[in-house]
C-alpha cells in the first residue's frame, strides 16, 4: 500500500481489510472470485458477471490498474445471461480453486442466484445497478462502503438478505435506508465508523414488517394494515443518515409489537455496541435484559455467542435461575463450549455453600 502514503490512512483502512480477508478466504478455500467478467466505462470497472465455485464472493478493488466502481443490471440474477461482448480477468490462484492445471480454461459455473451466499463488495463502488440480486436466495451477508449510496430499483427483490456490514470513510451518509427499504425481513446492521484512534461500532437490529390489504366489505373500501415494529425503524434515516436518537425512542413499539426474544435481541446489541447510546435508553434496555434473561440466554446460546454470554456475566445480569436455563438449554443442545462457559460463571456468581456439621 505504498502508493497511499499520501493520504489519510483510514481511507484505506478498509482497502487493506478486504485484501486481508481475501487472503483468509484463500487459505480457507474460498477465494476471491476466480473470474470476473466486466466492462471499462468512463468512471471504471462494472462488474457484469462472476464464474467459479463458490457462494462467497470477495470482488477486487482493481482490474488492471482499474477501479471498480459497479455492480451491473442483473449482474447476480437468477438465470441471468450476459449481453454483449465482456472482458474477463482472472484471478492469479484460479487455478487452485479448479484443482487442475494453471492452463485451465473458462469456469463453466456461473455464480448467481441460489448460489450467492455472501458477498464483500469493492470499497469504491458506487452503484449497484436494477435487480442486481434478483432472487438470490441464499443470499445472506452483504459487506461495503458508504461510496455506495444509492442502489438501483429491485436490487434485492426475492432475496432473505440477513446481515449488512458497512465501513464509514467520509462521514456517516450510506445506502442502507435504500436497502431496508427493499427488505422487509428483519436485518442485523453492523455499522463501522472511521475514527483517529480506534474504529467504532454499532450493531443495530431492524425488525422484520410487512403491510396486508384489509378490505371493509360494509364501507367498500380498503385500507393497509401494518403487521411488526420494523416499519417504524425504516424511518430513523434523515439525509441518509440513520437518526440513532429516534432509534432508540422506538423501543416501545418493539416491546409492544414484537416477541420477547426479538425486543430482548435488540436490546442486547445496543447494550454490547452503545454507540451514540443516551443514558435514559440505556436504562430502559438494561431493564428489559434483566427482566427477560432467559430469552437473552436462548439468542445467545443459539448464535453461539460466548462473548454475549461474557458481556452478561461481567456486567452482572445474571441470575441463579437464568444460569440454570442456560445451562440446561446449552445441554440440549450438546454446545459444550457455551455450557463450560455458563457452569463456569454459576460456580464464580453462586458458589455452592459447604455444609457444616456440629457435634
Amino acid at each position: 500500500m505504498a502508493a497511499c502514503a499520501d493520504k489519510p490512512a483510514h481511507v484505506y483502512e478498509y482497502v487493506e481489510r478486504v485484501l486481508l480477508k481475501s487472503e483468509m478466504q484463500r487459505k480457507d478455500g474460498v477465494p476471491v472470485c476466480p473470474e470476473i467478467h466486466y466492462r471499462k466505462t468512463k468512471n471504471g470497472i462494472l462488474i457484469t458477471g462472476c464464474y467459479g465455485t463458490k457462494g462467497q464472493v470477495a470482488l477486487p478493488d482493481e482490474i488492471d490498474g482499474i477501479e471498480v466502481i459497479g455492480i451491473g443490471d442483473y449482474t447476480f440474477a437468477e438465470n441471468h445471461k450476459e449481453e454483449g461482448e465482456s472482458l474477463v480477468w482472472k484471478a492469479a490462484d484460479t487455478f487452485l480453486e479448479r484443482g487442475g492445471s494453471e492452463s485451465a480454461g473458462s469456469f463453466d459455473n456461473r455464480i448467481n442466484g441460489s448460489m450467492v451466499t455472501e458477498l464483500l463488495l469493492p470499497s469504491k463502488v458506487t452503484e449497484i445497478g436494477r435487480y442486481a440480486f434478483y432472487r438470490c436466495k441464499k443470499l445472506r451477508k452483504l459487506t461495503l462502503t458508504d461510496s455506495l449510496l444509492e442502489i438501483g430499483g429491485g436490487a434485492f427483490t426475492g432475496c432473505k438478505l440477513s446481515e449488512v456490514e458497512i465501513h464509514f470513510q467520509r462521514g456517516e451518509q450510506s445506502c442502507l435506508k435504500s436497502i431496508l427499504d427493499e427488505m422487509r425481513f428483519a436485518l442485523r446492521v453492523k455499522l463501522c465508523y472511521a475514527a483517529e484512534e480506534r474504529e467504532e461500532t454499532a450493531v443495530l437490529l431492524f425488525p422484520e414488517h410487512y403491510e396486508e390489504a384489509v378490505e371493509n366489505t360494509p364501507a367498500r373500501i380498503l385500507f393497509t394494515q401494518h403487521h411488526g415494529a420494523g416499519g417504524y425503524y425504516r424511518q430513523c434515516f434523515y439525509d441518509r443518515k440513520l437518526d440513532y436518537k429516534r432509534y432508540d425512542e422506538l423501543f416501545f413499539h418493539t416491546v409492544v409489537m414484537e416477541k420477547p426474544g426479538i425486543v430482548a435481541k435488540l436490546a442486547l446489541n445496543r447494550l454490547r455496541y452503545p454507540f451514540r447510546l443516551a443514558s435514559a435508553a440505556r436504562e430502559g434496555y438494561e431493564t428489559y435484559v434483566r427482566t427477560h434473561l432467559e430469552e437473552a440466554v436462548d439468542y445467545l446460546i443459539f448464535q453461539e455467542d460466548l462473548e454475549g454470554l461474557e458481556f452478561l456475566t461481567d456486567g452482572g445480569y445474571f441470575t441463579e435461575r437464568a444460569l440454570d436455563y442456560g445451562i440446561c438449554a446449552a445441554l440440549e443442545r450438546r454446545q459444550t463450549e457455551m455450557l463450560s462457559v455458563l457452569m463456569d460463571a454459576k460456580q464464580r456468581a453462586f458458589p455452592k455453600k459447604r455444609k457444616q456439621f456440629e457435634l
